[in-house]
């Protein structure tokens, strides 16, 4: 006697309306997810993105391992404005390398760039505050930035030229020292067109706008204005 056993059938196998139902929900959901994840990478692009903040030049406003959100809406910043800097070594690439990075840029919300990376400081994307603005001059006393801004006759402090408040980190330095790092003073310049002069807070431990290396930046190198700092027990707006 032979055992046959009851075949299993699918519903969707002979409903054509279940089926059809069926196929309109995956196309939904695909639909869906696909527009979701395309307009939250648009929005980290065009409207707001975070940033990894992996060093102290910063502190003590925004700490090693921050998170800041940036916005590339705004690419001329106001005096004491804080901002986010292309590379600062003004490494040329080819055009294919260019297209490349700014694809890989666009989909990881502008966290990474392939091609051209090192680990020199002058080399990675950074975030400083700018103090001087094209036309400005500028000198450096015991770490404290004087500005004269253009048809002025006298130097301000940075603090008393900065509409909003912010803190500068300095600790004394041993005398064997002297000359290493970035410095406490410098000679009178004056910036030129489209040209800032950009510092770190922690004004002992930053490559910024006083070393001859990096200079002083052009606006090309702006990548957009910070906002909002978070980190662990610490979030905000930056001042």
């Amino acid at each position: 006697m032979l055992n046959y056993e009851p075949m299993k059938q699918n519903v969707y196998d002979y409903s054509f309306e279940m089926r059809r139902e069926r196929k309109r929900k995956i196309t939904f959901t695909l639909t869906l997810s696909l527009s979701v994840i395309l307009g939250l990478t648009l929005f980290l692009n065009i409207f707001l993105f975070p940033v990894h903040v992996k060093s102290d030049s910063m502190e003590s406003d925004i700490a090693r391992n921050s998170a800041v959100f940036v916005t590339p809406l705004i690419k001329t910043p106001h005096r004491g404005d804080v901002i986010y800097l292309s590379r600062e070594d003004n490494l040329k690439l080819s055009w294919y390398s260019v297209v490349v990075n700014k694809v890989v840029a666009f989909f990881t919300a502008q966290q990474y760039e392939p091609i051209g990376y090192t680990k020199k400081m002058s080399g990675k994307n950074s975030v400083r505050r700018v103090l001087a603005l094209p036309g400005d001059t500028v000198y450096m006393q015991d770490y404290v930035l004087y500005i004269k801004p253009k048809g002025e006759s006298h130097f301000l402090t940075e603090f008393e030229m900065c509409s909003k408040p912010y803190n500068i980190h300095i600790y004394s330095v041993p005398v064997e020292w002297d000359g290493l790092g970035p410095s406490s003073n410098m000679e009178e310049i004056t910036l030129g067109k489209d040209e800032y002069f950009v510092l770190g807070d922690n004004r002992n431990n930053s490559e910024d706008s006083r070393y001859q290396s990096i200079g002083l930046i052009n606006k090309k190198q702006i990548k957009g204005k910070v906002w909002f700092k978070l980190s662990f027990g610490d979030f905000g707006i930056v001042n």
